[in-house]
């Protein structure tokens, strides 16, 4: 049996309890859980809840009462960036995730690989997306041996000693984007670390999603289930790479939605079959990020989605 989850951070601004009844009733078993906020599961400190086996009991005892769990603990950051205060921070909230997980029991850490600058001397990040140039290659390789992997061989290795997986999401601006660069650094720095599968961000960049699943295999630690709209008016003049700072949602060229509003049941269907041939047996997490509805609305369509796929979620 395959459970549906939702990343609990979409909720935020709710009180816990309030949240939890309300997920409950929408037939969500698991949870996600972000430590980047003020406040864990909004109303925990993460400091205090690693020191804290009170807090940490309290917090679980109110989760299970509710009839869920949580599954993962999300800290997305960049643990590469060139200001090394802000690379140290996001290293720091990594490691004490890592060890949260570890003591709450949680098999899941996700994650964000993050993006270098382009030298010692860089200020900003540089997310190399292509080698039109012969300085792009430079870079590219120069931030894989000297960052990417220095740090990934380091974390990977704390994950494993905590026996947590690392799930890092393929997202574009960091230097793992898609099902390649994912391999390319699990090759590299072992089976700790592997995929967040979330689709939204491979629509736009025209990845087959259920090939992509099939070829990343025992590599997908973690699936979020969020959608894209395309808008072909404004892909027709500005493409796929539109960084275009404050757009109007009407002008953007793609833009999330909640699943079933950018692409419809076929492909949903076939995603998690996919997933299921891939060997992945955690939960589906609902994201929600649609502007078009608000959080409670996106959540409960997706989980209705879902249902209607697989009755009582039994895949």
């Amino acid at each position: 049996m395959m459970k549906t989850g939702v990343f609990l951070d979409c909720l935020r601004g709710w009180a816990l309890d309030d949240a939890l009844t309300f997920l409950a009733g929408q037939e969500i078993h698991c949870l996600e859980v972000g430590t980047f906020g003020e406040r864990v599961a909004f109303e925990y400190r993460l400091d205090e809840l690693l020191v804290d086996g009170k807090q940490r009991k309290q917090l679980l005892t109110r989760v299970e009462a509710a009839g869920l769990e949580i599954t993962a603990l999300g800290c997305y950051g960049n643990p590469l960036h060139p200001d090394a205060g802000r690379a140290a921070r996001q290293q720091s909230l990594f490691r004490k995730t890592v060890e949260l997980a570890a003591l709450l029991g949680v098999r899941t850490v996700t994650e964000f690989a993050g993006c270098p600058g382009d030298s010692e001397q860089a200020r900003f990040p540089n997310w190399i997306s292509m080698l039109a140039l012969d300085d792009f290659a430079q870079i590219l390789d120069w931030q894989w041996s000297e960052r990417v992997l220095p740090y990934w061989e380091r974390a990977a290795a704390f994950a494993g000693e905590h026996d947590v997986k690392v799930a890092l999401e393929l997202y574009p601006g960091s230097v793992v984007f898609n099902p390649r660069t994912l391999m390319r650094l699990r090759d590299a720095v072992g089976p700790a670390v592997g995929a967040l599968v979330d689709p939204s961000h491979l629509f736009w960049q025209q990845i087959d999603i259920p090939a992509a699943v099939r070829y990343l295999g025992a590599a997908v630690h973690r699936v979020h289930l969020n959608d894209s709209q395309l808008k072909p008016q404004n892909l027709a003049v500005a493409g796929v790479l539109n960084p275009v700072a404050g757009q109007d949602w009407a002008d953007k060229t793609w833009v999330h939605r909640t699943i079933g509003f950018g692409h419809g049941l076929d492909f949903w269907t076939d995603f998690v079959a996919s997933v299921l041939e891939a060997g992945y047996a955690e939960d589906l997490c609902i994201e929600q990020g649609d502007a078009l509805f608000k959080d409670a609305d996106g959540i409960a369509k997706a989980a209705e989605l879902i249902r209607s796929i697989a009755p009582s979620n039994e895949y």
